[in-house]
């Protein structure tokens, strides 16, 4: 069950008991890997496999894919034409489209470029629909740092569905003004302006608001709190993240060193 004010969804899996950490040292331990581990496309693809098989056992593949559908796809239109034109690294012709020649190379730069952005989304998106922001919160606040840091990386989440259901509620109320917001792309350009203007007002309101209602409850006090949600660690989660760290920076200085 999806929560109305975030992407987080509710399924009660292992993934979704893991802590927060343990997760973040995933994505962390995942983007590493992606960039400087073995080189080729094999390795990517069994990540790729790794992050798919991990969002369909925390019951979460359905709507990682679709997310990840509407990402990746305007980027897969733009940079396969892109790099199969333009790359500098162009050699071998794949087929020739009115005078002007596509290259295999440049087909291969943009399809691996693409495979390492959707392992890394998909990491991210795991994180994202496993973890309620106010886990992460408290997960960070449990562990004595600053209130504020742990806001900063919470509040993102946070606001990440408000501002989806704010440009709907936007889109709904300017289409009964008349806006027409369908169309060709001339069109949507030139409806762009009655949408963002009120889209990034609401958002600077809503700011002030939430910094108000901090303060009201004594966010920055440094008296001692107390915890509504009491997130559990364990020391098989700690040992598997000082593990991730590990790998994470034996492969760095691996890339770094050979």
């Amino acid at each position: 069950m999806s929560s109305p004010s975030t992407l987080y969804i509710r399924t009660d899996s292992c993934i979704q008991r893991l802590h927060p950490f343990t997760k973040l040292s995933y994505i962390l331990l995942t983007g590493v890997a992606v960039y400087v581990g073995p080189p080729g496309w094999m390795f990517d693809l069994l990540l790729l496999s790794i992050n798919l098989t991990m969002l369909g056992i925390a019951g979460v593949a359905k709507e990682g894919l679709q997310l990840i559908i509407r990402i990746m796809l305007p980027l897969l239109l733009f940079m396969i034409p892109i790099h199969g034109f333009l790359h500098p690294d162009n050699y071998t012709v794949l087929f020739n489209l009115s005078g002007i020649h596509f290259y295999l190379e440049g087909l291969v730069v943009s399809l691996t470029t693409l495979l390492q952005l959707t392992v890394v989304l998909l990491t991210s998106l795991l994180f994202v629909l496993t973890t309620h922001p106010a886990d992460l919160i408290s997960a960070v606040s449990q562990t004595g740092k600053s209130p504020s840091l742990a806001y900063i990386l919470g509040s993102p989440f946070l606001l990440l569905a408000d501002m989806r259901e704010r440009v709907n509620t936007i889109q709904a109320a300017q289409r009964a003004r008349g806006l027409n917001t369908d169309g060709n792309f001339i069109r949507r350009f030139y409806s762009l302006a009655p949408l963002v203007m009120p889209l990034v007002v609401g958002a600077i309101i809503e700011t002030e608001q939430r910094s108000i209602a901090l303060e009201v409850r004594g966010f920055k006090s440094g008296n001692p709190k107390t915890f509504f949600r009491r997130i559990d660690d364990s020391k098989p989660q700690r040992f598997a993240r000082w593990m991730m760290f590990a790998m994470a920076f034996f492969l760095t200085m691996y890339r770094l060193v050979w």
